[in-house]
């Protein structure tokens, strides 16, 4: 007699459920019965592949950050994706050596003097922060906060310039350190999707770990890597259009599925195990219902 498969369902089809769903049909040799519900038309969340007259233009997803170690990059140059005919993948090649600051009616910030020292305190604050060294304060666990101090402390202890000598009498120092430490800060919000720098919180970006190597796009398009994925789970394994709106944790007595699945078409599917890869804003907008009975809106 066999013995019953487990009943695992993936919720998303972005690139962190079909990366589940691919390890786990390539280690279970069909011991699992593996579904992937995707609430959206298309697979791929946030990595979409364009074309825009016969060029590929990507819609989310752009950049494999650090090459070494990074199964992403594994998979590109296992399937020959880096690289067509002479069309060579983009590569950031760090920052200038000499870059040019402008301000706000035209004045040419002094590099040298003003904007390397306030671009060095920001990456000092935010390696810190990364290693674990960064300590909160007033009770605000919030990165934002973090570095703010680190700005206020700067301030506090560099040597005083006069106004005079920037150059430029529009500008106080305060106002063109807080200017360009602002800048450093939009740069961080575009890399995180932080709307504010504050909603990150300090003890867990020390949890973040980068790939060492270069940073490198993908001429044949990042959605190839999608595609990869998918192709290799079973035909059916995938379901679009199927919008999850309730978990519903059951008590696990053995009378009844350990995991119930409710959808927005009315559909219930009762399941072993349940894995949610959906975004964190998906997550933050609908938790919150219905936990006094063990059941979470979704």
């Amino acid at each position: 007699m066999m013995a019953k498969k487990a009943k695992i369902v993936i919720v998303g089809a972005g690139i962190a459920g079909l990366t589940a769903a691919h390890r786990l049909h390539a280690a279970s040799h069909n011991l699992f019965d593996l579904t992937v519900f995707e609430a959206g038309d298309r697979i791929g969340g946030r990595i979409l592949t364009a074309d825009f007259s016969g060029d590929r233009i990507e819609m989310g997803a752009t950049w494999i950050h650090g090459i070494e170690g990074s199964p992403v990059y594994a998979i590109a140059t296992e399937h020959n994706l880096l690289e067509e005919s002479s069309c060579y993948w983009e590569r950031m090649d760090g920052f200038p050596s000499n870059p040019l600051t402008v301000s706000e009616g035209g004045f040419t910030v002094n590099h040298d003097n003003l904007a390397r020292p306030i671009s060095s305190l920001y990456r000092r604050l935010m390696d810190d922060a990364r290693t674990g060294h960064a300590t909160s304060a007033d009770g605000d666990p919030g990165v934002g906060a973090y570095l703010r101090r680190g700005l206020q402390q700067y301030q506090a202890t560099r040597t005083a310039t006069s106004n005079t000598a920037l150059g430029d009498d529009t500008w106080s120092l305060e106002a063109l350190e807080e200017s360009l430490f602002a800048m450093e800060e939009c740069t961080e919000r575009t890399c995180t999707s932080a709307d504010n720098l504050s909603d990150l919180n300090l003890s867990a970006e020390s949890e973040y770990r980068e790939f060492p190597g270069d940073n490198i796009t993908i001429a044949k398009g990042y959605s190839r890597i999608v595609e990869h994925l998918a192709s290799a789970l079973p035909p059916g394994t995938i379901h679009l259009g199927k919008k999850l709106r309730l978990v519903e944790w059951c008590s696990g007595d053995g009378a009844s599925p350990p995991v119930r699945l409710h959808f927005s078409d009315d559909s219930v599917v009762d399941v072993d195990h349940v894995i949610v890869t959906v975004s964190l804003g998906v997550l933050k907008a609908g938790i919150g219902n219905g936990k006094e009975d063990g059941r979470n809106q979704v």
